[in-house]
């Protein structure tokens, strides 16, 4: 009986294509707990994390076999198909947060690859059959989704190498982190272009602009884990071309901050309710916690204790943030369910 209501529930809810942003920023933030061990933190959100995976999981195949038609002309939409790469981003974000469990990885990484296999080619049908300009005036932070699928995807591909001690995939690995970063380059430059072709109003500064720091953080992430990889497999190789590019978009990264926390302040002085729960803003958490991650990577592997503090600070930021969001979406459930 309860099992029939709850997949009567999920059928009928109308998913958004970037439902698993959620899943992105309890993972991460659990990630950064567990980096700081802080395990009263970090375990209760992996639960979470973990379980908030699998129900959406089913509740958008449920969703897509139910309405197999409308769920295809959704996906000639840019905005759905380039959203949908939250679910393979929250694979990935497992994957780095039960990398201890080597079953549980090749499973996560297997239908991370798979979703972005079958996403991918929608995704660039339907920025093709686009003029450049229309994708111009609706280009926005959430686009660059596929950027940091594809570098979640190269870290994946990188834990496994050191796992199965594979140099291929090493290789892949290295090959899908520079396509991430191909990837965030046409993505900003729409975004850029979109900014100085005309005014931009105060409602159109949404929290997902902050994935612009986010997905240099994962990208950076991806380096520290291509660089442990080539030193646990001997590949020196790697490393005088690894680093440089790690350092650089780690530098990035921490440059858009002051940039995003001054749009965010703009846009609360213009937008009455800027501030206010909207789904938006779980795409905001990732970011912050991505970059408390990534820090705490590259302390380790560049040995600067400064990162793990700076790791520590972000951590708490990301937290209180994320139990902020967590609460706004409570609220919105009762008042949905009233």
């Amino acid at each position: 009986m309860i099992g029939s209501v709850a997949a009567r529930w999920l059928t009928e809810t109308d998913l958004p294509p970037d439902v698993f942003a959620v899943v992105m920023a309890t993972g991460i933030v659990s990630v950064a707990a567990d980096d700081h061990r802080y395990p009263r933190i970090s375990v209760p959100l992996a639960v979470l994390a973990a379980a908030a995976f699998v129900v959406l999981g089913i509740g958008l195949v449920l969703r897509v076999l139910a309405r197999p038609h409308s769920a295809a002309g959704e996906l000639t939409d840019p905005d759905v198909a380039l959203c949908l790469f939250t679910s393979v981003a929250a694979c990935t974000v497992l994957g780095v947060r039960f990398d201890s469990h080597g079953a549980a990885v090749w499973l996560l990484g297997s239908l991370a690859l798979f979703g972005w296999l079958v996403l991918t080619p929608l995704a660039i049908r339907d920025v093709l059959s686009r003029p450049r300009t229309q994708l111009r005036d609706h280009a926005h932070g959430a686009w660059l989704l596929p950027a940091v699928a594809t570098a979640g995807l190269a870290i994946t591909a990188a834990d496994l190498a050191i796992r199965a001690h594979a140099s291929v995939l090493l290789v892949i690995a290295a090959l899908l982190w520079l396509l991430a970063l191909l990837i965030y380059l046409a993505v900003t430059w729409l975004i850029a272009w979109r900014a100085v072709a005309g005014p931009i109003a105060a409602d159109e500064v949404t929290p997902d602009s902050w994935i612009l720091m986010g997905a240099l953080a994962i990208s950076a992430l991806a380096g520290a884990h291509l660089e442990a990889g080539a030193r646990a497999m001997h590949v020196a190789g790697y490393l005088p071309w690894v680093r440089p590019l790690t350092i650089g978009v780690w530098i990035l990264a921490g440059l858009w901050i002051p940039v995003l926390l001054y749009a965010e302040i703009w846009t609360v002085e213009r937008r009455l309710g800027a501030l206010h729960y909207t789904r938006v803003w779980w795409s905001a958490v990732f970011p912050i916690g991505m970059y408390a991650a990534a820090n705490s990577a590259l302390a380790v592997q560049f040995q600067l204790r400064s990162l793990r503090t700076i790791s520590l600070v972000f951590f708490w930021v990301g937290f209180v943030v994320w139990l902020l969001v967590a609460v706004g979406l409570g609220q919105a459930f009762v008042r949905q369910r009233r």
